[in-house]
């Protein structure tokens, strides 16, 4: 049976302008950290693939993504290939507004862990999505678009 994890956060602003800042499945150098250095997207809408650049510690950390699903506001995508400690991994990303100035983004997903015990998985996973939030809030408040 699959492992799962899911971190939701409140933003203060508009799902509709979070959803602008997130939405496209090719763009993550909007907000991803300073680390990202390329994100490509090979195709458009459903199957399209995203091939996610991340320099660290002097290494280049290749993660390929297949987008499976997308509506109104949420996207789910699998990891095709990368070092992360997972088997199978898929994931889902969605906006849901709370009212005119605050929206919520829940990120969520199901995996096999490779290397590392269901428990260690599920604390990286929750981890790498809490700082993912965190940086989505910095690239709001640098474009001024978060409510203080």
């Amino acid at each position: 049976m699959p492992s799962s994890a899911e971190v939701d956060h409140i933003f203060q602003c508009p799902a509709n302008t979070l959803w602008n800042l997130i939405g496209d499945f090719g763009d993550m150098k909007s907000w991803g950290s300073s680390n990202l250095t390329s994100c490509v997207q090979e195709g458009t809408g459903i199957g399209s693939i995203r091939t996610i650049t991340i320099h660290d510690s002097g290494k280049d950390i290749v993660i390929v993504d297949r987008l499976d699903a997308e509506t109104e506001r949420s996207y789910t995508y699998s990891i095709v290939s990368s070092p992360l400690p997972y088997q199978s991994y898929q994931a889902t990303m969605a906006v849901k507004e709370l009212d005119g100035t605050q929206s919520q983004l829940t990120w969520s997903s199901t995996f096999e862990p490779k290397g590392i015990t269901e428990i260690e998985a599920i604390e990286y996973t929750k981890q790498m999505y809490q700082r993912g939030m965190k940086l989505m809030e910095q690239a709001l408040i640098r474009q001024g678009l978060l409510h203080q």
